[in-house]
């Protein structure tokens, strides 16, 4: 099992957007959350920003750093 996705396909797709991301907020100075929240319990919840992934033992929830992020937006 990879770190983003149980399928190897999807796990590289989400590695390269990351990236793209990340590469976009460097030239831009722009700032974007990705989350992947399964449904399964099974998997992982991962999360990136800032183009950089974040670490799996979360210090808040992923619906506070949602809502944080959306509240920054406004």
């Amino acid at each position: 099992m990879g770190i983003w996705h149980i399928d190897p396909a999807c796990e590289s797709a989400l590695i390269n957007l990351n990236t793209a991301l990340c590469s976009f907020e460097r030239m831009t100075g722009r700032e974007y959350l990705l989350m992947l929240v399964p449904k399964s319990s099974d998997e992982q919840i991962c999360i990136s920003q800032n183009g950089k992934p974040l670490s799996q033992d979360f210090d808040i929830n992923p619906e506070e750093i949602l809502t944080n992020m959306i509240k920054r937006r406004r």
